[in-house]
């Protein structure tokens, strides 16, 4: 772990200026939790994790990863406070991941992140998710490789490359939680056998979770739909004559097309059509039809993302932008619309062309 630390603080070092101030002097954030206190629902218990760095002499410095908690009614009091049990400055312009239990995320997340914005010294980078249960119980566990906070977000990095997250930062989360057109979706992490774990997505409402989720599979169908693809995105296909048994498509390329109309009776439609590039990167059963495989394929992505579909309007939560689509082409009626009621009847279609363009060495 050590080894890893004094790593970690020399990429620190070269990123950026430290003002000339000696960095012994200061204690890095690179974690910060909120959840709702067990004490009174009023107050916030808030925890950080923190490299404290100590000058040994001789050029020799001593790093130790340090674990806080405290409890206050904002954000705000929080940081006052905690600096009451530290000594040297709390540096917050590195912290890098910001964890928010998931009862206290669906009473608003806007009041737990606006001092980052409006500080000068908030890290906008920086990535926010939810805690199934709560946060501190992540951000409490103890890693003999690496601080928690840096092993979560190394595991959100990957997970946006695999097409299983989006790439949201506290930047891009400001300006979706300020625009009632469209919904935010965030990381949902979970602590398991001393670990933590990427589940899926959280949906939101405007900056309230919604307490309704969607698991890795459906949020890589999601994020497909958004025409959000990472580095490269997994599905698995039952086969038709062997359902037990799957083959792998990786995604390489898409197309998305969405059009909705309102009609003159203020009905709503939306018609998703994506066409996928995909390469089949796993056939165990050896199949050879690809044109049956591609058929079978757009078969299965179509009934999986309307469900996922059915569980956006059940949550009420917009993270396809449907109402940023009315309301660019339909303005008028997108200030007449009551969307809060209106969002569950829309008829949203989906249609799916899969192109199987690769197939590896063998079938």
């Amino acid at each position: 772990m050590k080894k890893g630390i004094f790593l970690l603080l020399s990429l620190l070092l070269l990123a950026g200026c430290w003002d000339q101030e000696n960095l012994s002097d200061r204690r890095l954030i690179n974690g910060i939790s909120f959840d709702k206190s067990e004490e009174d629902p009023n107050l916030i218990r808030g925890g950080i994790r923190a490299l404290n760095i100590k000058s040994q002499g001789g050029g020799r410095i001593e790093v130790r990863d340090e674990f806080l908690t405290t409890i206050g009614p904002t954000t705000g009091e929080l940081g006052h406070e905690i600096k009451n049990y530290v000594s040297g400055r709390m540096d917050v312009t590195k912290t890098f991941i910001v964890f928010l239990g998931d009862e206290l995320s669906k009473e608003g997340i806007d009041p737990l992140l606006e001092p980052f914005y409006r500080g000068n010294l908030g890290y906008l980078p920086s990535k926010v998710v939810v805690v199934k249960g709560e946060a501190l119980e992540v951000l409490s566990i103890n890693n003999d490789e690496s601080p928690i906070a840096f092993r979560v977000l190394n595991s959100v990095r990957s997970a946006e490359l695999n097409t299983l997250l989006p790439k949201e930062t506290l930047f891009t989360l400001w300006n979706k939680m300020g625009d009632e057109r469209i919904d935010p979706v965030l990381p949902l992490v979970e602590k398991e056998n001393d670990l933590s774990k990427i589940t899926g997505l959280a949906l939101f409402n405007q900056d309230k979770y919604t307490g309704k989720d969607l698991d890795t599979r459906q949020a890589t169908l999601l994020l497909l739909m958004r025409d959000d693809l990472g580095f490269k995105a997994d599905v698995f296909i039952p086969y038709k004559k062997n359902p037990e048994q799957t083959y792998q498509l990786s995604i390489m390329g898409l197309k998305r097309k969405l059009v909705t109309k309102v009609s003159k009776d203020g009905a709503i439609t939306s018609s998703l059509e994506l066409k996928l590039k995909t390469e089949l990167n796993e056939n165990p059963l050896r199949e050879s039809d690809l044109k049956d495989m591609e058929a079978q394929a757009e078969e299965e992505l179509t009934k999986r993302m309307k469900e996922v579909i059915t569980v956006l309007q059940e949550a009420q939560s917009d993270p396809l932008g449907i109402g940023m689509e009315i309301a660019a082409k339909y303005p008028e009626e997108w200030k007449r619309l009551d969307w809060e009621k209106e969002y569950k009847e829309v008829e949203i279609q989906v249609g799916v062309e899969v192109v199987i363009e690769k197939t590896g060495g063998l079938l």
